[in-house]
């Protein structure tokens, strides 16, 4: 069976690096950010739910926890 991804992580990871850059910046009022939170919490909670709709499968735990510790050092670096 074949897949179809025709969507590009980078242009959605700009898009949200773009959201996130005007809802901090302070050339934008509060209720412009705030609108664009908004916005940022409505794809959380579509991702959210398309995730739980998803199957689990062998060894997404451990590339979970591989993810998260390599966001944790991430942090701790910052």
């Amino acid at each position: 069976m074949g897949h179809r991804k025709d969507w590009d992580m980078n242009a959605i990871r700009h898009q949200i690096w773009a959201m996130r850059h005007e809802a901090t910046t302070p050339y934008n009022d509060g209720w412009m950010q705030f609108d664009i939170k908004q916005d940022l919490y409505r794809l959380k909670w579509q991702i959210d739910e398309a995730l739980a709709s998803c199957s689990s499968f062998a060894g997404e735990n451990e590339w979970l926890h591989e993810i998260e510790q390599e966001r944790i050092i991430n942090i701790l670096k910052s």
